[in-house]
């Protein structure tokens, strides 16, 4: 019977004409199994229009609210449950976002990681940008991100390490049988370059030095100088030598730039699931709320069973349209 099915589409407009073109043929159909005599099927298309009101027709999340409003305790949501639209779900993340920001620029034990994200070139709007993609999937959030991370590391520290490869390449100079090649000169430049890093010791300033593109930062891209003939080594290992080396410093940039992110990524982790948490015990879901706790109440370890069972039991057939477009929580 009708209301034993579940059909289930992905927009409010779309589901709306499912539903009136399943009237219209009921209807029509009805209209002719009487015509031909067939009076049961025409009784089969009447009892289907009767249950259509009723029928699981509709968008995904429609069909989420329904399986959380028939079991709001095991849910653990309140009677009463309102669906943010997405308007009002963008205001509050922003309501949200604005105190939160202020806070977290104003923790002592979050400044020196801000400052260090920022000084690698990082826009402080990116912050906002990661928190909504978070809020979008709160889901994945709190299975992927950890609760707590580690200050990033003494930048001098990993910037020795890195050095350590390019003093070697630069030792090789001397393996130079005329100072006249240009190969030389940039690792004379490179030597020199090394000096600054090393009497630099604010991390600000080393990282600005060590970011910046400027004519005072020498390439490691050696490209095509160098003669054979003016070295008593293989030229082609020695610029091979060069350029990783240079990759070796520039990747302590992006090692900064991922422990701060790993570190800030723990603080807007309790930002998403605070503010997750805080909608489902309100009772104002916002979308994605309806998909998260919905596959959470079928799962659960003590009452999923047994909601799974009414579910089977109470819709026996199941369409999916465009199940190619579905994304793996909708699917799950």
């Amino acid at each position: 019977e009708l209301r034993e099915i579940a059909a289930i589409t992905f927009t409010e407009k779309a589901a709306a004409e499912l539903r009136d073109r399943v009237r219209q043929k009921l209807e029509t159909t009805a209209v002719d199994r009487r015509a031909l005599g067939d009076a049961a099927g025409a009784d089969r298309c009447d009892a289907a229009i009767d249950q259509l009101d009723g029928a699981a027709i509709g968008t995904l999340h429609s069909f989420a609210q329904r399986i959380l409003s028939e079991n709001p305790i095991e849910a653990g949501l309140p009677p009463r449950v309102e669906i943010l639209d997405e308007v009002t779900s963008e205001v509050e993340f922003e309501q949200r976002w604005v105190t939160f920001r202020d806070e977290l620029f104003a923790d002592p034990a979050m400044e020196r990681t801000l400052l260090l994200l920022f000084a690698t070139g990082v826009q402080p709007a990116a912050l906002r940008a990661l928190a909504v993609e978070f809020d979008r999937n709160w889901d994945l959030v709190a299975e992927r991100v950890p609760e707590t991370a580690a200050d990033p590391p003494r930048l001098m520290a990993r910037v020795e390490d890195a050095l350590a490869a390019v003093d070697a390449v630069v030792a090789q100079a001397a393996s130079c049988t005329d100072t006249s090649d240009k190969l030389f000169a940039r690792l004379a430049e490179i030597e020199s370059f090394v000096g600054r890093i090393r009497a630099t010791h604010d991390e600000l300033d080393l990282l600005d030095l060590l970011s910046t593109d400027g004519p005072d930062k020498p390439s490691f891209r050696v490209g095509n100088i160098g003669a054979k003939g003016r070295w008593s080594i293989d030229v082609s290992d020695l610029k091979a030598e060069v350029r990783a080396a240079g990759d070796g410093l520039d990747a302590v940039i992006g090692q900064v730039t991922q422990a701060c992110a790993r570190r800030i990524g723990t603080a807007l982790r309790r930002f998403t699931l605070d503010a997750a948490e805080v909608r489902r015990t309100a009772g104002q879901l916002a979308f994605h709320d309806l998909l998260v706790l919905s596959r959470t109440l079928v799962r659960h370890p003590d009452h999923g069973a047994a909601i799974r069972q009414r579910l089977h039991d109470r819709y026996r057939r199941l369409l999916l349209d465009e199940f190619q477009d579905t994304d793996p929580i909708q699917i799950e």
